[in-house]
């Protein structure tokens, strides 16, 4: 389970003396399944809003007058002179502006490295954009989600601690995740990982 590139010496420092079971370079920084799903969410908001704009100005697109309420009195406005809608467009674009925002932040996200891991008995450490930080396996919670392809894997870890939201008029506890997308023996890894955290 370790894979065949050079470890960064900050990551060797880390380590000690302790034996590695387990090296891996992630190719994402999220497994993709993830972007698929802020790609998504980007791709529903937009279009919501932009449904809920044509419904106001549906007659414009067919080259035709709209009457419009702005500022409470009803305007005639024509595709030749959109002056009147001025602060309509600066509305539409700030509700659009997440799920842009969103959809950025997903694309990016199918480029950004992922880092490197390390396992060790008493350890998960993780190397990344120029920070080392260390779990403990007491850390992490039994639940550890393994999927993908033998060669091309994803692990997503949950961690204690996290952050309390409401839900469903309850407070809950939302658990801080670990996300390593497109690494080799994902499953290898998973299973050892499930060996040490219950132990």
């Amino acid at each position: 389970m370790i894979e065949n590139i050079a470890i960064p010496d900050v990551m060797q420092k880390a380590v000690g003396n302790e034996k590695i079971e387990f090296f891996v370079k992630a190719k994402k920084e999220q497994p993709l399944r993830n972007i698929l799903s802020v790609f998504g969410f980007s791709f529903v908001w937009i279009l919501v809003n932009s449904l809920i704009f044509y419904g106001f100005v549906w007659e414009l697109f067919y080259g035709e007058c709209a009457s419009i309420s702005i500022d409470g009195a009803y305007t005639e406005v024509c595709p030749d002179d959109l002056s009147p809608l001025r602060g309509f467009f600066i509305i539409y674009g700030v509700f659009l502006s997440p799920g842009i925002i969103v959809g950025l932040l997903g694309f990016f996200g199918l480029f950004k490295s992922g880092g490197y891991y390390i396992g060790t008995e008493n350890n998960l450490i993780r190397y990344s954009w120029g920070e080392v930080k260390s779990f403990p396996w007491k850390e992490f919670t039994n639940e550890i989600e393994v999927f993908g392809k033998k060669d091309n894997g994803n692990i997503i870890f949950k961690l204690k601690t996290g952050v309390y939201i409401t839900r469903n008029h309850k407070r809950v506890l939302s658990n801080t995740k670990i996300n390593i997308g497109s690494i080799l023996y994902a499953f290898e890894i998973g299973e050892y990982c499930r060996n040490r955290i219950v132990k």
